[in-house]
């Protein structure tokens, strides 16, 4: 199974669900696909969830597990059977947006994109946006970019046989 993850214009294809940090020494795994949103015709809707291990910007851990947050009161969760927002107290933006997209909304994304998945094929195509840490690294990830530190990600296509790695240090993981 072949799953496409879009952080702004740029898109990494990989078989895992998996996404993880690399800041030079060492690997974390902060994002996992539990479930896709399957519709099950005569029977009960599968929805999308995730196990997440963030950060909010000020740098309090954030757990999610099977799409719940624990230990934190200023946080506020909206679920559908195809996404899920953190959202912190007193901000507009979520802190993490994930979103698995159905074939007619493809129509909009970027040619470089929109080709990629017609070419590849993936099972299922998952929009993530946010601004969180991971440890020291920050993620900042909207609609035309996505920053990991320093590093700017944009029009780009990753076949990330490894799962999808993102470091905020230039390292070639294919």
């Amino acid at each position: 199974m072949k799953h496409a993850f879009i952080f702004g214009t740029t898109i990494f294809l990989s078989e895992q669900r998996t996404l993880t940090v690399n800041d030079g020494n060492n690997s974390t795994e902060f994002l996992r696909i539990l479930t896709y949103y399957n519709e099950q015709k005569g029977n009960i809707n599968q929805p999308l969830r995730i196990d997440a291990h963030i950060a909010t910007t000020d740098g309090k851990a954030l757990n999610i597990t099977d799409n719940a947050v624990a230990d934190r009161t200023d946080i506020r969760v909206e679920l559908s059977d195809f996404r899920i927002k953190i959202f912190q107290a007193g901000h507009q933006e979520p802190v993490l947006d994930v979103y698995q997209m159905d074939k007619h909304e493809f129509h909009g994304l970027s040619s470089h994109i929109l080709n990629e998945i017609h070419a590849q094929e993936p099972d299922r195509v998952v929009n993530i946006k946010g601004n969180f840490n991971v440890g020291e690294v920050h993620f900042f990830i909207e609609n035309e970019k996505m920053f990991v530190d320093n590093n700017g990600y944009a029009n780009g296509v990753v076949n990330a046989h490894h799962g999808v790695i993102l470091s905020p240090v230039d390292h070639d993981f294919d």
